[in-house]
């Protein structure tokens, strides 16, 4: 059976696996944590997304959006000005210097939301640049299960060999997903590659412009 969607994954998993006793729930955990693996591992052109955030007058955090992994860059909407990262004890320690509201210029992530060095002075448009998470199981397909079905099927079968106790087959599987993660990732770097140049401040305010993103 050809791997096009969650549910025929799911199928293959079991034929892989030679079992027809392990439940639907069973197998969505196998893929579950697989995908898990997955999302810490690959770091792809195609996993980036951005987002429109709103940080309110008087607030000093914001929620991150959902499916949320990692932060690739974040900056004004009006000036395309950065806000720099910055990790949450040196950010706890700026706002004991700092207790008036403005314009932040520092962030720091943690516990799904957006933090800054000081309340925002008014409402700002803030854009977010971030790697998003492969959900298969909300989106029931998507571009890394239709481009590398291999990869969602390994991953899924080595979180299925404590439950079924195969351990022979598990360099086999292991081999496999390295495989699939060390082609995607230099595929991606082979894309990525001489992607960046610089324009003209004037157009783009000093940021790069990477022609394969558009931004």
């Amino acid at each position: 059976m050809a791997i096009t969607d969650y549910a025929s994954l799911k199928t293959t998993l079991a034929d892989y696996l030679h079992r027809s006793d392990l439940s639907d729930v069973v197998l969505s955990n196998f893929v579950q944590l697989g995908e898990s693996r997955l999302n810490r591992k690959l770091r792809l052109l195609e996993q980036e997304a951005n987002a429109t955030l709103s940080l309110v007058a008087g607030a000093n955090t914001v929620d991150l959006p959902s499916g949320w992994q990692e932060t690739i860059d974040v900056y004004y909407d009006t000036d395309k000005r950065h806000i720099q990262p910055q990790n949450l004890r040196g950010l706890n320690s700026q706002r004991s210097f700092d207790t008036s509201s403005g314009r932040p210029y520092l962030y720091a992530t943690t516990n799904g939301t957006m933090a800054f060095e000081i309340p925002a002075s008014q409402t700002y448009a803030i854009i977010i640049d971030y790697y998003k998470r492969w959900d298969i199981i909300a989106d029931l397909t998507n571009w890394l299960l239709t481009t590398a079905p291999d990869a969602y099927l390994y991953a899924a079968l080595l979180e299925a060999k404590a439950y079924i106790k195969k351990q022979e087959d598990v360099a086999l599987w292991s081999q496999g997903l390295q495989t699939a993660i060390d082609d995607l990732n230099r595929l991606d770097n082979r894309t990525r590659r001489n992607a960046t140049v610089r324009m003209d401040s004037a157009i783009v305010g000093g940021r790069a412009f990477d022609v394969v993103r558009g931004y």
